[in-house]
């Protein structure tokens, strides 16, 4: 019997007219250091050596997985049951507030990773920011404790460190919040996308990743320079494991990002190298700039990325705009909580470093 009443039908629901569609875009001779990737040329000829010896088998086989797991787990210093790889962080944790659907809240410090609202719409969640103090610019861990007991078992974020100004949580702080948030009954998540970057960052988390109340989110696209790879690791408790597992997380991991995770965790030297070589030029081009006559301040940052202030937000609308018409992007952060003249730049080789130095000097001249 025909019927016209589509609507009634279980997949006649319109949505949200696909909204999480990307609208990313290059253009050639573009330099992005607004994304934070690790554009560092070692990096880059790593990756271009491994693609070119890639085993064809790779692409004409289904992935197999356990050796990647094995070198995740040794260097994240944890067990292969406690792992979990996804495509990229944002799959990684979207299974992740799918894997608990009893949580309705997200309670995170703001400014914080876009991505989070997405994943509050696919959760059904409600966010619940927090800011930086008022008095010093800083965020307190205490201060998202004292919102978490305002309200119902929650998700709980801290970036360590931060994604925005770098700022880095001592191994008490993160001891202590992650005590309180189990006693709560809620979900510790540390995003720790930027740690590769903070001198002695592993022994800042190694305290409390494996609990059965945290989670570790691991991103590889800062450390490893696999952005384009999209390829993560969750480290949790085993039983929170298989929590994710219950929702197929390798699904859509391909065959060649495994080899090239594989292949950079295999010479940790080489990437250890890179590592240092990035802190050391974050703090030569937070001097330089500090130095300069621009009246801009760097944020102490343990990211692969310089915060500064600014006296007003002109000025860094001008500067960012500056770059910009010159083939280089960067993060205008004006106007975000605790942020009220600031712009973020990441830190590539010193050939990028130095040409970005170089147009700031140009751009101040020119206006001036």
């Amino acid at each position: 019997m025909k019927t016209d009443s589509a609507l009634d039908s279980p997949f006649g629901h319109v949505g949200l007219g696909g909204m999480f569609r990307s609208s990313r875009t290059r253009r050639p001779g573009e330099v992005n250091l607004k994304s934070c990737g690790l554009l560092h040329r070692s990096a880059a000829e790593f990756h271009a050596a491994t693609l070119s010896h890639i085993d064809p088998i790779e692409v004409l086989s289904y992935p197999v997985y356990d050796e990647t797991y094995a070198l995740a787990a040794e260097y994240l210093g944890v067990n292969t049951d406690m792992l979990v790889l996804t495509s990229g962080s944002d799959p990684g944790l979207g299974l992740l507030v799918r894997a608990f659907p009893a949580a309705k809240r997200i309670v995170l410090h703001t400014p914080n990773f876009e991505g989070w609202s997405k994943f509050a719409v696919i959760a059904g969640a409600t966010l619940d920011p927090v800011p930086p103090s008022a008095h010093t610019g800083q965020f307190q861990f205490t201060d998202l404790l004292d919102r978490l007991g305002q309200g119902p078992p929650a998700f709980v974020v801290l970036t360590q460190p931060h994604s925005y100004t770098g700022q880095v949580h001592t191994a008490a702080e993160i001891e202590e919040l992650a005590y309180q948030v189990g006693r709560h009954g809620s979900l510790l998540v540390l995003d720790t996308a930027y740690l590769a970057f903070t001198e002695g960052g592993e022994d800042l988390v190694r305290g409390v990743v494996g609990l059965p109340h945290v989670v570790r989110v691991n991103s590889f696209s800062k450390s490893h320079g696999l952005s384009g790879a999209r390829i993560a690791a969750l480290a949790l408790h085993p039983t929170r494991a298989n929590n994710l597992f219950d929702l197929d997380p390798e699904g859509t991991i391909s065959g060649v990002a495994l080899a090239l995770l594989r292949a950079a965790l295999a010479e940790p030297a080489v990437f250890d190298t890179i590592q240092a070589e990035v802190r050391r030029l974050r703090e030569l081009f937070a001097a330089l700039i500090d130095e300069s006559p621009f009246g801009w301040r760097a944020r102490p940052s343990g990211g692969n990325f310089v915060t500064f202030d600014a006296p007003e937000p002109a000025a860094i609308a001008a500067a960012h705009a500056y770059l910009q018409q010159h083939g280089v992007i960067t993060r205008d952060l004006s106007g975000l909580p605790g942020l009220t003249a600031a712009i973020r730049i990441a830190v590539a080789d010193e050939a990028i470093m130095f040409r970005v130095v170089d147009l700031l000097t140009a751009w101040h001249r020119e206006s001036t």
